[in-house]
């Protein structure tokens, strides 16, 4: 039970600061994806916990009144009801895992083209096509080499 409660406040902190560290003000594709897997979760994990404290009074009324077959039929019932409502909690995190994953990948990838966009600016030294020039002899795209002798 604490892994699990655990692992909720974990997916959480991962669902807040994801939502803190957005890339602009409009949420990608992957990021609203991972928005509505956390929700389908959350809302999973609140119908488990709600058919477990069911369970739970059903199991002290059993207690008391052992004799009730009606109390004893429920508790299969609810029994059942649990492992699928655990099921889809479990399927739930799964897909959520999943998102997380693509979205992260997403996120290294607009990383990459910033650092690559970084990287490609124009050197202060220099102005106008010689800016675009990593070293004095490079060859920009369209040039020709001075062949003129």
């Amino acid at each position: 039970m604490r892994v699990l409660v655990r692992n909720i406040f974990a997916v959480t902190v991962v669902a807040c600061a994801a939502v803190f560290t957005g890339c602009t003000t409009h949420p990608s594709p992957q990021q609203t994806m991972v928005d509505d897997r956390y929700l389908m979760y959350k809302e999973t994990y609140k119908a488990y916990k709600e058919a477990e404290e069911r369970y739970l009074n059903l199991l002290f009324n059993i207690e008391r009144m052992p004799e009730e077959e009606e109390l004893w039929i429920m508790k299969r019932e609810q029994m059942q009801e649990l492992m699928q409502l655990r099921e889809l909690m479990l399927q739930a995190r799964g897909e959520l895992d999943d998102a997380m994953k693509t979205w992260e990948k997403h996120l290294m990838d607009v990383q990459a083209e910033v650092k690559k966009a970084q990287v490609q600016q124009s050197s202060p030294n220099f102005r106008g096509r010689d800016a675009q020039r990593t070293s004095p002899g490079q060859l920009l795209p369209g040039e020709v080499p001075n062949t003129r002798r």
